[in-house]
Parts: structure tokens; sequence; C-alpha cells
């Protein structure tokens, strides 16, 4: 390997699972197969509640709106337009 660069690492795991929802198995796999966009946002709410992505976006973008004025604070806002996304 020349100097200087990196191996390339590959993260993405062979299987998600999630809690049930609606009495349904849930998984997230990345071989193709039959693939559904049915549960896209329980699928995003169980990975946001695992990993609280949403909190941490929240944390981490600065909210430059005079806070007289907010009704919504910035997580709600992410929150929605995440799960409007997904849906």
């Amino acid at each position: 390997m020349p100097a200087g660069t990196r191996p390339a690492l590959d993260f993405t795991p062979e299987q998600l699972r999630f809690p049930p929802a609606a009495g349904f198995t849930v998984r997230a796999d990345f071989t193709g197969g039959e693939v559904s966009s049915d549960l896209g946002a329980l699928i995003v709410g169980a990975v946001d509640r695992r990993i609280g992505l949403i909190e941490y976006l929240a944390q981490a973008i600065a909210d430059a709106r005079d806070p007289r004025y907010i009704t919504h604070p910035l997580w709600d806002l992410l929150t929605q337009r995440t799960f409007q996304i997904a849906s």
C-alpha cells in the first residue's frame, strides 16, 4: 500500500435487527431480495431510539433563532422532517 493511503473500511453490517413492530419481525439486510418501504417510519423510529441520531443532530446544529419566537424546538423540527421523509 502506498505511503499516506488508508485501506478502505466497510462498516455496513450484514443485517440490522429491530424490536418487533405491530406484531411483525423487522430486520434490514443489504442483500436485496424482497424490498418494502411500508415500514420506513417504524424502522427509522427504531434506529433513532437505538442510537439517538436526532438528539445528536439537534445538539450539533446551532439554532440561531430568537428564543422569544420559537414555538417548535429544533429537535421537534428534525424529528418531523426525518419521519416525513421516511414515510
